[in-house]
């Protein structure tokens, strides 16, 4: 099936290629369905700062008193309990008050490019809240960033977007002059971490990634 025939995303002229993916906004967790397990999740510790990259492990409780809780681990761990089922994992608990989730907002055909880094109206828009508040995780263009190798990628395609990649290459020129990068899936990625078993990659031209 040719690009003319796949249904292109909502954008500008229908050019699939232009679309801007939706940012990760945190949502306080108490605010979310009660299913949370695998969730991304930040936590806050008040005064002191934030921790991210981190997956919400199991169901929320709650004490005799009223207070409700929930397990993390880092997004490590959460990988190991899904290559290794029964591994022992580090996890801990957090306040169901202290927790925000990353909620993918809907796409919007009219998002733009975000502008570069050091663009004062860039800044303006990924102030948090406060220092106890998570800010947003908007997508920036991959090509705009100086290394690549791990990071978390979105990947624009045809048919909307891929999710859950990591990038395991730099970008590098191929013999065509094409300029790609190596990606695999997190759970490929985090296996080839824990196990060394390597990972399924796959070239992508450098101009349909975006990392966060």
């Amino acid at each position: 099936m040719s690009d003319e025939q796949l249904p292109a995303l909502e954008v500008e002229h229908g050019e699939w290629y232009r679309a801007v993916p939706p940012p990760a906004v945190p949502m306080p967790a108490a605010q979310m369905p009660p299913d949370l397990h695998g969730k991304p999740a930040i936590a806050v510790t008040p005064g002191h700062g934030l921790l991210a990259d981190l997956r919400v492990l199991g169901s929320v409780r709650r004490d005799p008193d009223g207070s409700a809780w929930v397990d993390v681990v880092t997004e490590a761990d959460y990988w190991r309990t899904q290559i290794s089922p029964g591994s022992v994992t580090q996890a801990r608990p957090v306040r169901l008050d202290h927790l925000w989730i990353e909620h993918r907002l809907e796409p919007d055909d009219r998002a733009q490019v975000p502008g570069p880094a050091g663009d004062p109206q860039a800044l303006l828009r990924r102030l948090a809240p406060g220092p106890d508040s998570p800010g947003a995780r908007t997508p920036v263009p991959a090509r705009t960033v100086p290394h690549l190798h791990g990071r978390r990628i979105i990947q624009t395609t045809p048919l909307g977007w891929a999710w859950d990649l990591r990038a395991v290459t730099e970008p590098y020129e191929d013999d065509q002059g094409d300029i790609l990068v190596n990606l695999t899936s997190a759970h490929d990625f985090y296996r080839w971490q824990i196990t060394g078993h390597p990972p399924d990659v796959v070239p992508c031209g450098l101009y349909l990634c975006w990392t966060e």
